[in-house]
């Protein structure tokens, strides 16, 4: 669960930094925003390895594993269980929406490389 923090911290936190940038520069340096997709597609990336490790340890939670002993504990801790469920479910939200600003410049991109060639 740590590492599910540690990665929606850093997506927070780079968040901000690109909404500050993004409108102090207001489309003045196009290699600038060409960095910016890059970082955010790697934001996506880390954004979607701690939804799925946390899922992981939810599900091991919820059901538990016969195989190595490990019993369930969401019977016992019921209500963080539910938090947890739900904190995956807002961040996997963010994440797509990350993943849409991934989307929309090379989407426009290829639109624009499209019309140039006929």
């Amino acid at each position: 669960m740590l590492y599910f923090l540690v990665t929606n911290a850093i997506a927070c936190t780079y968040g901000a930094l690109t909404l500050v940038v993004a409108v102090v520069n207001r489309g003045k340096s196009k290699g600038l925003w060409t960095v910016m997709t890059v970082l955010d597609a790697f934001v996506v990336a880390l954004l979607f390895s701690g939804n799925g490790a946390a899922a992981a340890v939810g599900v091991l939670g919820y059901k538990g594993n016969s195989h190595v002993n490990w019993k369930k504990v969401c019977n016992v801790f019921d209500k963080f269980c539910g938090q947890m469920a739900v904190s995956i479910g807002v961040s996997l939200i963010g994440s797509l929406a990350f993943l849409l600003l991934v989307v929309i410049p090379v989407v426009r991109l290829h639109r624009r490389t499209w019309s140039i060639n006929n």
